[in-house]
């Protein structure tokens, strides 16, 4: 009797005060969601060397499986498919095995991934969901939300996090999702409601728990929605704690142009947990007591840089580096904070070439990848602001032809032709920007320089060449309506054409030499020579000039 009276007042205890029989909160286990569509729930199929996963990175199902056996609600190793049955390896999987592989060994990494492909960002608003699904019933999404998510996937999602809550802490909200809302300007305000519905239901604060939004798949590499990547980019303006993940560079799968391959989504899952990292104030490095996996090693290390041995550049151009991977596969690694050049008169900045010189100079390019190996080459780099060769100059209008063989470049009216520094070139150490040419046959041609990319913008400092051989600019006196431009940072030198001509260019330089010596001329010396007003323009038969400062062969002269 005395058994069970004791059972029965050890029962009542446990009902009155549930908190006993939870499981105690790890504030070791960093719990992220991940919400989206059909790139964020898997597109691609998976590989051998996907099978094997760290019981350190945990699932928790938000649906039931037949196949693999999983359960809602239970935690399991997070192999793929993460999202649901129908899914397939996404920017997840490669997220959490680089986050464990780079964090200590007592900290786990839990995901709650609920997607659908197809999926218009609508069907994440808890506003919003019950419209969509009832206007569009039939749609491959609608049947995923009502087969997998009970119809509800927010409420799925939130349902999950409530509960990953009482093991663990949620740490970040990864989204990939754009192509079924492609260019909706509205999209950023959309994913604004959605994140705050988020962080207000789960009683969590932005400043805790940021939210990082990968790119849709490139033009470059197969993508049709690439047009969303600036609603993308517009995030951190929306949403303050908002992350934008590059996807630059990642493959398509050659089959559709929405979906990665598997190399892309786990290039993308590893920028995923570079960004997380970052704001743990951590580098995407390799724990040095972590041992990785050999069946996913090779992707991360480094076999090669492949740079040239020689090469020329502009000052503000991007290092045209790639890596070599022992899986083979390749990376552009320009912009990497891993990429480092040994030398100071060559030196790279983001990625960039930051010399504010013309010559040539030798440097150590290093690569040092995520599991700390380094690889090394060296190369001679000729360094030059205009050099005048096909590769280097870049259209941004119009259809000009530029014959290399004799600097030749024939224009259309509005067409436009340069030099264009990525990351901007600091001239200020010069004092002259000096163009020659051979003498145009008529006016209509202009220099125009900018400090953005951004030739369409009215914002830029123009010269006209006239009929003259040489121009002259003084780059510490560039002033165009009432606006001084910085040579410190150009981005933009620039021929631009208001009439059809052929130019040719003989010369384009900086200088320091004093080519502003003002020499006098008598009023009858200038009726025989060619002279110029300070805006370039041509005086007429060079009769009537009246005293004052002009134009002759690209230097000032005063007439008495």
């Amino acid at each position: 009797m005395r058994k069970t009276i004791l059972a029965l007042t050890l029962g009542l205890t446990a009902l009155t005060n549930p908190l006993t029989i939870k499981a105690e909160v790890d504030p070791n286990f960093y719990i992220y969601l991940c919400f989206g569509q059909s790139n964020m729930e898997g597109n691609a199929k998976a590989e051998s060397m996907d099978n094997t996963v760290d019981k350190r990175f945990r699932l928790l199902a938000t649906c039931n499986y037949s196949s693999p056996s999983r359960t809602l609600g239970q935690w399991y190793d997070a192999k793929p498919p993460l999202v649901n049955p129908i899914g397939g390896l996404g920017p997840t999987d490669y997220f959490g095995r680089t986050m464990v592989a780079a964090l200590p060994a007592n900290v786990k990494i839990g995901v709650v991934p609920v997607a659908m492909g197809g999926s218009p960002i609508e069907m994440f608003d808890k506003d919003k969901y019950q419209q969509k699904l009832t206007q569009n019933p039939n749609e491959w999404w609608a049947q995923i939300a009502k087969n997998y998510y009970g119809g509800n996937p927010y409420g799925r999602l939130i349902e999950m996090a409530k509960k990953a809550k009482e093991v663990g802490v949620i740490k970040g909200i990864l989204l990939h999702q754009g192509c079924s809302n492609n260019g909706d300007p509205n999209w950023p305000n959309m994913v604004k409601k959605i994140y705050n519905d988020m962080l207000n239901d789960l009683g969590l604060s932005a400043d805790t728990v940021p939210l990082f939004v990968g790119e849709t798949l490139r033009q470059e590499n197969g993508g049709s929605c690439y047009g969303h990547n600036t609603q993308v980019n517009r995030m951190p303006s929306v949403v303050p704690t908002s992350h934008v993940i590059s996807s630059e560079g990642l493959p398509g799968n050659g089959q559709d142009p929405w979906h990665f391959s598997a190399l892309g989504y786990r290039i993308l899952g590893r920028r995923y947990a570079a960004s997380a990292l970052e704001l743990m104030g951590k580098d995407l490095i390799c724990d040095s007591a972590y041992h990785i996996t050999y069946t996913y090693k090779n992707f991360y290390t480094v076999s090669k840089i492949n740079v040239p041995s020689s090469m020329s550049a502009m000052p503000g151009q991007r290092i045209p580096a790639t890596v070599t991977f022992k899986d083979n596969h390749t990376e552009d690694v320009s912009s990497s904070k891993f990429l480092t050049v040994s030398s100071e008169d060559l030196p790279i900045e983001n990625g960039a070439l930051a010399a504010n010189f013309q010559g040539t100079g030798t440097a150590e390019i290093t690569y040092t990848d995520f599991l700390r190996n380094e690889k090394k080459v060296t190369t001679t780099l000729d360094i030059k602001f205009f050099p005048i060769k096909k590769e280097s100059l870049t259209v941004f209008k119009g259809e000009p032809t530029f014959n290399e063989s004799d600097s030749t470049i024939i224009m259309k009216s509005g067409t436009q032709i340069g030099w264009c520094y990525e990351a901007g070139a600091d001239m200020s150490n010069y004092k002259y920007l000096v163009v020659k040419v051979q003498k145009p046959e008529k006016n209509g041609c202009n220099i125009r320089i900018y400090e953005q990319n951004k030739p369409t913008s009215s914002a830029y400092y123009n010269k006209a060449i006239s009929t003259n051989s040489q121009v002259v600019i003084d780059l510490h006196d560039m002033v165009r309506s009432n606006k001084t431009y910085d040579p410190s940072h150009i981005c933009i030198v620039s021929l631009y054409s208001t009439t059809a001509l052929t130019i040719k260019l003989e010369d384009i330089y900086l200088t320091n030499e004093d080519l502003t010596g003002i020499s006098t001329l008598s009023q009858k010396t200038a009726v025989s020579s060619q002279l110029y007003d300070l805006q370039g323009r041509p005086m007429k038969e060079n009769r009537g000039v009246q005293k004052g400062l002009y134009l002759k062969n690209g230097k000032k002269v005063f007439i008495k």
